[in-house]
């Protein structure tokens, strides 16, 4: 039995279950708008559809969020239920998707690392990738030092909570009153031209991204996809980072220099990849991966 757990609305989640049903599968759907109980050790899951027994699940696709903050629970009339439910179903799933013996994608354990860049960035580095030099500070001074050796400086954020990356005004004396109050991620500016990397499994997927803004991902950003094949031993490399962390699947952010040298930014454990170009391709390789660990009949 294959396992979806999160918001079925969510387009990542959607055109995953949209493959695995093109494959003939029907997969267990753990929706977080409804009412969810998980039995005492995390044996079993209670549903308005039934019981499920979590020891059938073979392979498990995670992409859950807060439910206590989705609109469908908060503006229920059955919201003090729903938000019960949830408080207690989440850990018990996440427990129980730590210790599986089944394929999860991806263990909430190995996605700890997103919420600290810069202890994530440590783990890059040692897996032979090139990370820009970083310092985590609520000191002015030592900002200044810092952006003094390494010229332009980004600030960005150093949790998994999404934010804009900017780059770092020294000379906003506001900015810099505020950053005693706010431990801040920065590091040097990196020129290039992005390529962000879809791993799923041994496979990796990758997206050339030209942009006119230090962060692509805003809305008034003019930026330009598409689809490219890494060179040389990077998708070998990207392979073994993803596993050094832990992660099934990840999406990797590297950029090129226009020198031709490689950096590596982050590993996303969640990754929204239908925001890119190919992502029919990303969704098409987790639906196998999912589907190659159903029981055999």
């Amino acid at each position: 039995m294959i396992l979806l757990w999160g918001h079925p609305d969510e387009r990542p989640f959607a055109r995953v279950l949209q493959a695995l049903r093109a494959r003939g599968a029907e997969p267990l759907i753990l929706d977080q708008r409804r009412p969810l109980a998980v039995a005492a050790g995390g044996t079993a899951v209670h549903t308005a559809g039934g019981r499920w027994d979590l020891a059938d699940v073979t392979a498990a696709y995670l992409r859950p969020y807060d439910a206590t903050r989705l609109r469908a629970v908060t503006a229920s009339p059955a919201r003090t239920a729903l938000t019960r439910h949830a408080r207690s179903a989440a850990p018990a799933l996440c427990a129980w998707a730590d210790h599986a013996p089944a394929l999860v994608v991806n263990r909430p354990s190995a996605t700890a690392t997103n919420a600290a860049k810069a202890s994530q960035g440590l783990s890059i580095e040692a897996a032979g990738f090139a990370v820009p030099p970083s310092l985590v500070t609520d000191d002015a001074q030592a900002l200044a030092e810092f952006a003094a050796e390494h010229g332009a400086v980004v600030a960005k954020p150093g949790s998994g909570v999404r934010a804009r990356v900017a780059l770092a005004d020294l000379d906003d004396p506001e900015r810099m009153a505020r950053l005693a109050t706010c431990p801040t991620l920065f590091q040097r500016h990196i020129p290039g031209e992005d390529v962000r990397v879809h791993v799923v499994g041994d496979r990796t997927f990758a997206v050339r991204l030209t942009s006119d803004a230090i962060d692509y991902r805003v809305r008034d950003a003019a930026l330009e996809q598409s689809t490219t094949e890494l060179p040389g031993d990077l998708p070998e490399r990207c392979v073994a980072l993803a596993r050094a962390l832990g992660l099934v699947v990840a999406g990797i952010d590297l950029r090129m220099t226009p020198e031709g040298d490689w950096f590596c930014f982050e590993a996303n454990p969640a990754p929204a990849f239908t925001f890119f170009a190919g992502a029919d391709h990303v969704a098409e390789a987790m639906a196998d991966l999912l589907h190659a660990h159903r029981p055999r009949t």
